[in-house]
């Protein structure tokens, strides 16, 4: 792998790192040298998360209309979901203070 795409994963890192401390999560950036953490290349509030850069999405992976976000699901394997990262961080910050039970929601 070439320079720049190292360069380019490292940005969509710390790009997510940075959003999810945005919304008060507990988040880090686990790969600092290119793959060398086996977990993920993000942890956000206790989970990990790789993060993937390319040039161009499928376009199949994006919503359209008004849709919110897209389920895809391959043979054999479980479905998931392509949403916009700020609303799935909204939605763990949310789901974080209704555990913890705090009533300031902005």
């Amino acid at each position: 792998m070439g320079r720049r795409n190292r360069q380019r994963g490292a940005e969509l890192q710390r790009l997510s790192v940075n959003l999810a401390k945005d919304f008060n999560l507990d988040a880090h950036n686990r790969d600092r040298g290119g793959a060398c953490h086996p977990l993920g290349d993000v942890l956000i509030d206790g989970n990990y998360y790789g993060c993937k850069m390319r040039k161009a999405i499928p376009s199949y992976l994006l919503p359209e209309k008004e849709e919110i976000g897209v389920v895809v699901r391959a043979d054999r394997i479980k479905p998931v979901i392509v949403i916009d990262l700020e609303r799935y961080l909204l939605m763990l910050k949310l789901l974080k203070e209704i555990k913890n039970g705090d009533e300031s929601i902005d």
